[in-house]
This record gives structure tokens, C-alpha cells and sequence, in this order.
């Protein structure tokens, strides 16, 4: 195929020195061009900004620290591409991830959304906690995790960013607006995001509180369908 459109790959960052090389040559491993690699520092205190400004493509911007949703969202501002994908900075993707998926969406302009599958991993030496249930939390999992997804940059001007008041979850909620707007999201069915389980994972750290966050952006979607008349 020639004359592809630009996919902007938007990375956000906080204290992942240890992971972000390995997912940044996971993106430059990519059998699709062309691609720009956008990376959101939030307030780094380690080495993680060493790391990033050593790859002369990566576009590397630092802000003070303010969560995740809103690196994202500075992400997307800074994008040009008519395709954005996202990758959480200790993840990783398999070489043909944007082939697959961009061919897909070129067929189908009509899909304004598509994930992949996902194959989650544990890092070696990680202390799994009581409630960590190996069979269900590792291999191929069900679910859609942000690091899969790719979208046409349009979808913001209809969704919405990322919201801040949710952290984490930020990406669950988002994707539940794309839910209640009755947007299609196709799953490509290959594990082609990795997903890397490692203890200090967000989710993990804020487990104590998943249950709280899960019945809000359920309210928020009730709500949003009855203002709908759904």
C-alpha cells in the first residue's frame, strides 16, 4: 500500500525508566510506516527522560505531574496523524500490530475504532498479591486495554478526552462513552499487545478502590443513556 496515513503513537510517561526502551523499540519495530512516536513525561523522577531523549524520532515533552489522563490528553493535542494509537509506557507490541490494524480500518472506513487482542505476561521476580488469580490474569485475556487500541483522531471531537477525575480507570470510562455513543470497536483477533504485569501497575496499586470507580462510570453511563432517552 503507498501513501499511508500518519499513525501517531501517543506514550504517556511517569517513572517507567526501567520499561520504556523496550516498549519505544517495540513501536520502532513496526512493519507499518509512517509513524510519529509522541511521549508525555508526568513529572518523571527517575531516569525516564534520559531514556526517551536518546531516540532522536521520539517527540518528548515533559509537564509537571498531573495523572495519566491528562498526559494523554497533551498527547493528543501535540498529534498530527489521522490515526492515533496508544501504548501504556511498560507495554509492548508485536512487529505487525499497526499493519494489521491500519489495514483493517483502510478496508473499513467506516470503523472509527479497532483493538487487538491482548496477552498479559508477568515480569520475572514480581510479588503477586493475595487476590492475583494467575489463570484469569495472565495469557490471553478478555478485555480491551488501551495499549490495543487505534482510532481515527475524529473520535475525540465526539467523545471527548481523557477525564482527569478518574485514576486510574480513565481508560475505562473513555471507553464506555464510545459504548453509549454506539460506536463500533473491532476486536482484531491476534494477541498483538503485551501487556506487562509487574506490581507497580497502576491498577494494582489502586485495587482497594476498583469497585467505587466501576459503579461511577456505570451512574455516569445510566445517566448519559436516560439523557439520550436509551
Amino acid at each position: 500500500m503507498k501513501n499511508l496515513p500518519l499513525v501517531s503513537v501517543v506514550i504517556p510517561l511517569y517513572n517507567y525508566a526501567k520499561y520504556i526502551a523496550a516498549g519505544l523499540d517495540s513501536v520502532f519495530a513496526q512493519t507499518y510506516s509512517p509513524i510519529e512516536v509522541i511521549v508525555i513525561d508526568d513529572g518523571s523522577t527517575d531516569n525516564s527522560a534520559n531514556v526517551v531523549r536518546a531516540y532522536s524520532k521520539v517527540r518528548y515533552f515533559y509537564q509537571k505531574n498531573q495523572g495519566v489522563a491528562v498526559a494523554r490528553n497533551m498527547g493528543i493535542t501535540q498529534t498530527t496523524g489521522e490515526f492515533i494509537a496508544f501504548l501504556d509506557a511498560d507495554d509492548l507490541w508485536e512487529p505487525d500490530k499497526l499493519k494489521i490494524q491500519m489495514q483493517y480500518m483502510l478496508e473499513n472506513p467506516e470503523i472509527i475504532i479497532t483493538a487487538t487482542k491482548v496477552l498479559s505476561f508477568l515480569e520475572p521476580d514480581t510479588r503477586i498479591p493475595t487476590w492475583f488469580k494467575s489463570e484469569r490474569e495472565l495469557g490471553e485475556t478478555n478485555g480491551i486495554v488501551l495499549s490495543a487500541v487505534v482510532v481515527r483522531s475524529r473520535i475525540f471531537s465526539q467523545i471527548g478526552d481523557f477525564s482527569p477525575s478518574f485514576c486510574p480507570s480513565e481508560d475505562t470510562e473513555w471507553l464506555c462513552r464510545v459504548k453509549d455513543a454506539q460506536i463500533n470497536l473491532v476486536t482484531i483477533p491476534k494477541p498483538l499487545t503485551l501487556r506487562r504485569l509487574h506490581g507497580y501497575n497502576l491498577t494494582w496499586q489502586m485495587i482497594s478502590t476498583a469497585s467505587s470507580r466501576t459503579l461511577r462510570i456505570f451512574r455516569e453511563s445510566l445517566a448519559r443513556k436516560s439523557l439520550q432517552g436509551l
